[in-house]
């Protein structure tokens, strides 16, 4: 028991150190489509849900901790301790060009503990990135003049992102329903940077506007999880076989912002050396909204062999707001499915007890474009390492993502993403009795 309690207390301050300073300073994307809203949003589930099309909402394990539906924390039997990293390589391919762009960042860290294994109590927290801002785009733009046009240069470059830590408390209210809620407490600053750079020879001052926002506010997550299991024997062997029906919804919400605006000056000819004040404005308060977004699953199961899955998921992008205005956002549905195999946990043979994953999903993202929608397809594949003598894993995954278009002037971007997490399952706070 002094053993467990020294665990968690070191694991608590090595993850609130990490959470708090790795997470909050990473730069998650690259995207010019990051330009939009809060940024690209980020997957906030585990490797394993991930590598099966990023399926979640009938998932429900005793040995891991599944944050994108509450009511899965009923089912934990061990305490669970997770944590996971990205490596991304993208290609963006425009009309003439392409680019090539990689970065990293740490996805999750996850705690799940079991309060109450006879009345299917359990509680989860930990945090993770909710979305990223990381473009830079360079643009031309005509500048009128009495009695001709200048072509000047814009520069656009953007920085920073919204990080989430939670803590949720799921139960079983009857042997067949779960249900569960998370308290999202969301922050970060996202930072835009505008430049317009004249050629020299015109004689003209260049510009540099600066503006930040500061974003942080609650955001709850109810869930709801169906599940039954059944037996069927056949020649003396019981096969056991688990469904689950699962959705979550999280209501709109307004979150508190602070924005500051500063416009300057640059030298002539140059995009550095500030120099003069035009406009500052700091500490302006207001809103961001976060939309309504619902989520639906449903999984069935030959327990600790084979899963299929499969998810819905929506959210009313066109509501969001910032500081009252709207952005170019619409409403985006999500389909995936996915699905693992293990051929036997219980088998020395190494090979036989690995988990394979396959998933795929299709997005209609909640990005417009120039008119033109930035749809999303992407196929996952991964596996999972058991750990000897436990049901502690290691799981690697890998992606390939397509998203957007060529078409009227925008970038199509393709992915190939590397994903590990690892997840601890150890019995913990127990107290065993003797005879």
């Amino acid at each position: 028991m002094r053993n467990s309690a020294q665990r968690l207390i070191l694991f608590l301050l090595i993850w609130g150190w990490v959470a708090g300073s790795a997470l909050t300073a990473q730069n998650i994307t690259k995207s010019p489509y990051s330009i939009i809203g809060v940024g690209d949003i980020i997957y906030s589930g585990n490797a394993t849900t991930y590598s099966m099309g990023q399926t979640n909402q009938g998932i429900r394990s005793p040995y891991a901790v599944n944050i994108l539906n509450p009511a899965s924390y009923s089912a934990f039997y061990t305490t669970n301790i997770e944590a996971g990293a990205t490596w991304s390589k993208g290609t963006f391919k425009g009309a003439a060009n392409s680019t090539d762009v990689n970065n990293a960042w740490i996805s999750y860290f996850n705690f799940g503990i079991p309060l109450s294994l006879k009345r299917g109590i359990g509680m989860s927290f930990g945090a993770n990135p909710f979305s990223g801002v990381g473009y830079n785009i360079r643009s031309t733009v005509t500048i009128p003049q009495d009695t001709f046009a200048i072509t000047a240069q814009n520069n656009f470059v953007g920085r920073g992102g919204l990080t989430r830590a939670y803590a949720g408390y799921g139960m079983r209210l009857h042997r067949n329903v779960s249900v569960g809620l998370n308290g999202n407490y969301v922050f970060g600053e996202i930072t835009n940077t505008t430049q317009l750079l004249i050629p020299s020879q015109y004689l003209m001052f260049n510009a540099n506007e600066d503006k930040s926002v500061f974003i942080h506010g609650w955001l709850l997550e109810a869930g709801i999880q169906i599940h039954d299991t059944f037996s069927i024997q056949k020649k003396n062997v019981v096969k056991e076989y688990n469904w689950v029906l699962g959705g979550t919804i999280s209501p709109e919400t307004n979150l508190q912002a602070q924005q500051s605006y500063l416009l300057r000056s640059l030298p002539i000819g140059s995009s550095t050396g500030l120099k003069d004040t035009i406009y500052s404005e700091k500490g302006t308060q207001g809103t961001v909204t976060s939309p309504l977004s619902w989520k639906a699953g449903f999984s069935f199961s030959r327990t600790d062999v084979w899963t299929l899955a499969a998810d819905i998921k929506g959210t009313q992008w066109s509501n969001y707001r910032s500081f009252g205005g709207a952005d170019s956002l619409r409403n985006s549905i999500c389909v995936s499915l996915g699905g693992s195999y293990c051929p036997d946990y219980k088998s020395k043979n190494f090979i036989a007890r690995l988990d394979y994953r396959l998933g795929g999903r299709y997005e209609q993202s909640s990005l417009n474009a120039r008119g033109v929608g930035v749809d999303v397809l992407s196929l996952t594949a991964g596996i999972g390492i058991p750990m000897a003598k436990s049901r502690s894993k290691v799981n690697v995954g890998v992606e390939w993502q397509k998203r957007g278009t060529t078409d009227n002037g925008l970038i199509q971007e393709n992915y190939f993403r590397v994903f590990v997490g690892v997840s601890f399952a150890d019995k913990w706070f127990y107290r065993y009795r003797y005879d």
